[in-house]
């Protein structure tokens, strides 16, 4: 039986959740330093980001800046997400 501490350090940092953060975020920043590179992959982390928004402009309406605080959490809680349901999918196996 796999220990909990080793099966949560893998769902928080594992292979399978840097993988999931990485394709919510890195498409959309590249797509955000230049426009030819928003592509369809960026669409995730544009959703992330718009419903992030709605959250950053309640808390503090005139910093722009703030919203990438709210959207890199909520990457990071997605791909945690995801990477539990890998890992607890693969040891249901």
């Amino acid at each position: 039986m796999t220990d909990f501490r080793t099966l949560a350090v893998r769902v928080l940092s594992g292979p399978a959740t840097v993988v999931a953060f990485c394709l919510l975020f890195v498409p959309f920043v590249l797509g955000v330093f230049d426009a030819r590179l928003m592509t369809p992959l960026a669409a995730p982390g544009y959703t992330v980001l718009l419903t992030m928004t709605a959250v950053g402009s309640r808390l503090v309406p005139y910093d722009l800046w703030i919203y990438w605080v709210p959207f890199l959490a909520a990457c990071y809680v997605v791909a945690v997400a995801v990477g539990g349901l890998y890992y607890g999918f693969r040891l249901a196996r």
